[in-house]
């Protein structure tokens, strides 16, 4: 079993905006390709995720660069889906869309609330963050919870407590924009409510929010969202990342996971697969998935790596038994219906 968790583009569009409007640090300043913050549904290995929140922290010097970002860091600015969260007429109901929402944005974490008494708290845990990028993603999730309880309960509210789960920093700054005590170092990252605020929380000014409006293709990109024992499709995923850098190749995923070329090519044989054959099926997908959007058979070509037109066309026919235009043609009429 390959166990790698995923992250959606859609659940950093905040921090990327935020470094970028208070430090001036683009996603092409980190070595994110475009590609990657156009697709808001892409999935980024953990590990990824990782190194470019320490790169942050190098850029800017500033081992606080969450709490100064704070502002940016709201369900709200991650488009429709984050909007989505905030949709609900009360904190409860929130409170509870967030935590199985989340799960399609984010694998191999926890968001859940435990009971203590009388309080609540609101829990996030991501036992593979590692080193000091363990520290800004813990601040990262308790900001935005924040803001949430914020939204409903006002922007003068305060929890009763904090965790964090890295070492103290900030100088004060963190306890400031929480408004209360922060324990550091802790195992996982937690925001201690009373939990009488889940029945009282309601926003001052309810209306009704217009439901959200998704085509199947928005659908199928959320819940695409691969399972720790689910192999084959974290392969997938990995090679549909290691894309967005060019041809991909076995050298690339080898390291995403952590293994040797040779060790890998060792652990695909196992499964019956071949990393020639996984890369020109995972293209064949995304060709399709283009092509729903209404992209040009040239322009995917393009976007997909392939040196010209007959090389795609001639690889999705051995795939899908006809060729890229005939399929296109299809999805058109059948549009049509």
């Amino acid at each position: 079993m390959i166990d790698i968790p995923f992250i959606r583009t859609t659940f950093l569009l905040p921090l990327i905006a935020g470094i970028e409007k208070h430090f001036g640090i683009t996603s092409n300043d980190l070595g994110i390709p475009k590609r990657i913050i156009d697709e808001p549904m892409s999935l980024i290995p953990l590990s990824e995720i990782m190194i470019w929140l320490e790169n942050i922290e190098r850029k800017t010097n500033n081992p606080a660069y969450m709490i100064d970002i704070a502002s940016e860091l709201k369900f709200s600015n991650m488009g429709y889906i984050g909007e989505w969260f905030l949709s609900c007429p009360d904190l409860s109901l929130a409170f509870r869309r967030i935590n199985y929402g989340t799960s399609c944005l984010q694998s191999g974490t926890t968001f859940h609330g435990e009971q203590s008494g009388k309080m609540i708290k609101w829990c996030y845990n991501s036992s593979k963050a590692k080193g000091r990028a363990r520290l800004h993603d813990s601040l990262r999730v308790a900001i935005m919870y924040m803001h949430a309880l914020r939204y409903y309960m006002g922007e003068k509210y305060c929890p009763i407590s904090v965790e964090i789960s890295g070492p103290p920093c900030g100088k004060g700054k963190a306890e400031a924009f929480f408004g209360c005590n922060i324990q550091w170092n802790a195992p996982e990252t937690k925001v201690w409510i009373d939990m009488a605020i889940l029945v009282t929380g309601n926003k001052k000014e309810f209306s009704v929010t217009r439901p959200i409006m998704m085509s199947n293709l928005q659908l199928d990109d959320l819940l695409n969202m691969p399972q720790p024992q689910d192999t084959a499709k974290v392969i997938f995923e990995l090679v549909n990342y290691a894309r967005y850098y060019g041809r991909p190749n076995v050298d690339f995923v080898a390291k995403l996971i952590g293994l040797s070329r040779q060790q890998l090519q060792r652990r695909l044989h196992e499964y019956g697969w071949n990393f020639t054959v996984i890369t020109s099926y995972v293209l064949c997908n995304l060709a399709i998935k283009y092509m729903m959007e209404g992209m040009k058979i040239a322009d995917i070509a393009k976007e997909l790596g392939y040196t010209n037109t007959q090389s795609f066309s001639k690889a999705f026919q051995k795939y899908r038994g006809v060729t890229p235009y005939e399929y296109q043609q299809k999805l058109l009429e059948r549009s049509r219906h």
